[in-house]
């Protein structure tokens, strides 16, 4: 076994490195959509994700900080009116489907170095639109993370009692208000 993954080796030799995205997105109709933040189609591990660089932004990751259940947003500039039908057709597809976000790095080729890695998981919401003019369209999908509770408003903190009404015998969250800012922790005497 190596010391230094792919990645890791060429950055040591001098090498450019490259970062990408790659989006899985698993609609309510059945098929998971495959996309990546770079431009032509894009194979890794048997799956073809297609090139999105041209329309796909994001917010950033939350971070969950605080027990706060943060929102990333995907937004799809510069999209004509024919992709913003497509989606307002599809609009019920897209809300409680999941959503998977990875990161890849790639070699001075642009060929995937190393393995992908996790970033963000959770539930699409639905979509809202945005014109400027005739021809200047967005379409933003909020994402909720896996911390937040789908029958709460967004932005909801996750608190024990939530938590034992889903699972009564679940202690976990029973501690989270010890590594809160403003507790007071008192330290045992030996």
């Amino acid at each position: 076994m190596a010391f230094f993954d792919a990645t890791q080796l060429a950055l040591a030799q001098g090498l450019s490195v490259f970062y990408g995205e790659l989006y899985e997105l698993g609609m309510q109709s059945g098929p998971v959509l495959l996309y990546w933040d770079g431009f032509g189609d894009l194979v890794i591990g048997g799956l073809t994700y297609a090139g999105a660089a041209n329309v796909v932004a994001r917010d950033d990751i939350p971070m969950g900080i605080d027990d706060d259940a943060g929102q990333l947003n995907l937004t799809m500039s510069g999209v004509d009116a024919t992709v913003v039908a497509a989606v307002r057709g599809t609009e019920a597809d897209f809300y409680g489907s999941s959503i998977t976000i990875r990161g890849q790095f790639f070699d001075e080729a642009l060929q995937p170095s190393g393995n992908d890695f996790f970033l963000f998981r959770g539930t699409m919401d639905v979509p809202t639109y945005r014109a400027q003019g005739p021809t200047q369209r967005s379409i933003t999908i909020p994402c909720e993370g896996e911390w937040t509770d789908r029958n709460r408003a967004a932005f909801s903190n996750f608190s024990d009692i939530d938590q034992k009404a889903r699972f009564a015998s679940d202690r976990g969250c029973e501690y989270v208000y010890r590594y809160t800012i403003g507790v007071r922790r008192h330290w045992p005497f030996f």
